[in-house]
Formats: structure tokens, sequence, C-alpha cells
């Protein structure tokens, strides 16, 4: 059988099967393949009215944006120049970016 699941999840394919069984697991995980792609198809046909009726505007994406550049930029200095530890450096980076985005706020 084609088993496309493996390659699209990887080890969570492996964990599924070895939880389930082999058949069992290939139909879970075939299925799990199936209702993303069809959550993927459903958001992008539906993707004008998600956008009119959400509330985010440009504003609100960039502020996510920025957000997510400080967190990375941070993240990498952190581990890169200073040699935290990844799960620190990460925590560190979202708590300093956020912080900024409230100083940022605050001070405006």
């Amino acid at each position: 059988m084609l088993d496309l699941a493996s390659a699209v999840f990887g080890d969570l394919q492996t964990s599924i099967v070895a939880v389930f069984g082999s058949n069992l697991g290939w139909f879970i995980g075939h299925a799990l393949l199936l209702g993303s792609a069809l959550f993927v198809w459903r958001a992008w046909s539906n993707r004008d009215h998600i956008r009119a009726k959400s509330g985010w505007n440009a504003s609100t994406l960039f502020d996510i944006a920025s957000v997510l550049v400080l967190t990375l930029v941070q993240f990498f200095i952190y581990t890169g120049s200073l040699g935290y530890p990844n799960t620190a450096s990460l925590g560190l980076a979202v708590t300093g970016a956020l912080m900024i985005r409230w100083f940022v706020d605050v001070v405006n």
C-alpha cells in the first residue's frame, strides 16, 4: 500500500502505527492527512470571508510580524553569541519581544 502519511508526518506516523497497529495506524494517519488537506482547502476557499470578518487589519499583522522578528533576532543572539540553551533562549526571546511591544504601546 502507498504510505503518504509516513512521508508527510514522519515520526508522528510511526508513533500512530506503534499505538494502533499497522492497519488502523495507516488508516488514522491517512485520515489525518486527508483532514489536514481538507482544512487547508476550506481555509483557502474562504480566505476572503476570513480576511473580511476576522477583525485583523494591516496593523495587527504588522504587530505580529514585528514580535516574531524581534523574537527570532533575540533567540539567535542568545543561542549564538551568549551560548544559552534553546529552551531558555526561546523563553527569554518571547518575553523580551512582548515586553518591547508593551513598552512601545505604553509610550505611544
